[in-house]
């Protein structure tokens, strides 16, 4: 970005004074009748906003990112329990009335009311059933819908998937600079929620892809993000167990509104922080494990997976016999089936045969 443009874009913000002119603008285009609608300043254009369901929270969080500021017990506390750093900045001696300013925060802005929302609409309440009745073709899946995972999660818990009203999220996490990409490094995280209820054309679309969360830099929260999720994972729980009353437009009646996060979408970087999974080195893929086939490059000593994919191809695939397109003069031997694919179980398993040296204790 050059500074033409940089300037170009700066002059798109408005101030508060700004935004009090413009309301003033609208307000004397409209009818009297209408003009009662329009909010007088930007304060009471907040107030309304806030009604809707599009406020936020600000949340203190540790300079290190290993606390969260967040619920009555922890308000009042100065410094992190974990590593002792303090909350706030250095204050100025000389200064009288200065308020305390949070080293790092990230901002949360809760989903239930954005959620109830979309009944509110007749057209949208409609759209939210429409995976119960959209075609499922085993051969082609053109949605969600028909994957092996919204199966098997409708099988395993059967109530909820009784209520097609029920929402199921997808969570999409990155980090980004916001500031020109010349300038110091910086890394700011995002928190997007995606609605699967909808029609593949809806769901895909910024209106009904929600922000949940943006997670203040310099540098990416790493393994300590499920820190920073902690509001928004007690809010998913909280619509999991008990869900909210919510009334659907078009069917004119209240019901049980439960939510789901069914997974979570990331590049890989991002998968190792959501999951906890080290995604360096030659075990780093989760299906493969200790039957990779990866190795190293001679020379850059960097790890590759080319020609991994093959053996899970069907036994008697050409391409299992293939010496030239894939890895010189290898071939991949049948009917040997692929590694299997371990479920939660058999993985809680393995954790659980792991001996207690890996896992750092806490005093």
């Amino acid at each position: 970005m050059d500074g033409r443009n940089a300037k170009h874009e700066n002059s798109l913000y408005m101030s508060a004074t700004n935004w009090e002119m413009a309301l003033s603008l609208s307000r004397k285009l409209l009818s009297p009748e209408d003009q009662e609608k329009v909010p007088n300043d930007f304060y009471s254009a907040k107030k309304m906003i806030n009604v809707l369901g599009l406020g936020y929270k600000k949340i203190d969080i540790c300079v290190n990112d290993c606390f969260l500021y967040y619920d009555e017990q922890s308000k009042n506390l100065t410094a992190c329990p974990v590593c002792g750093e303090s909350r706030y900045e250095p204050r100025n001696m000389a200064a009288i009335r200065q308020k305390n300013v949070p080293r790092k925060s990230l901002w949360y802005m809760p989903i239930t009311l954005r959620l109830q929302r979309l009944y509110m609409s007749k057209k949208t309440a409609e759209h939210m059933t429409w995976h119960l009745k959209c075609c499922k073709d085993a051969d082609e899946v053109i949605h969600p819908t028909g994957s092996e995972a919204w199966k098997h999660f409708n099988e395993t818990h059967s109530t909820f998937a009784e209520e097609p009203r029920n929402v199921r999220l997808g969570l999409c996490t990155d980090g980004f600079n916001p500031f020109d990409c010349s300038a110091t490094p910086y890394s700011c995280w995002h928190i997007f929620l995606t609605v699967y209820n909808l029609p593949l054309e809806l769901c895909m679309k910024s209106e009904h892809i929600f922000l949940a969360m943006i997670i203040a830099g310099p540098k990416n929260p790493g393994k300590n993000i499920d820190v920073m999720l902690r509001p928004l994972i007690d809010e998913l729980n909280e619509l999991w167990t008990n869900g909210i009353e919510t009334y659907d437009n078009f069917r004119q009646q209240n019901f049980i509104m439960k939510a789901a996060l069914l997974w979570t979408i990331s590049d890989f970087p991002s998968y190792g922080m959501l999951s906890g999974w080290s995604t360096h080195g030659k075990l780093s893929c989760l299906y493969c494990m200790e039957n990779t086939k990866a190795f190293q490059l001679q020379y850059g000593r960097k790890t590759s997976f080319f020609d991994c994919h093959r053996q899970f191809l069907p036994p008697r695939h050409p391409f299992r016999r293939d010496k030239i397109f894939f890895y010189l003069n290898r071939v991949e031997k049948g009917p040997s089936p692929p590694p299997p694919r371990l479920d939660g179980t058999l993985m809680e398993e393995r954790v659980n045969q792991l001996p207690d040296s890996l896992w750092p204790t806490t005093s």
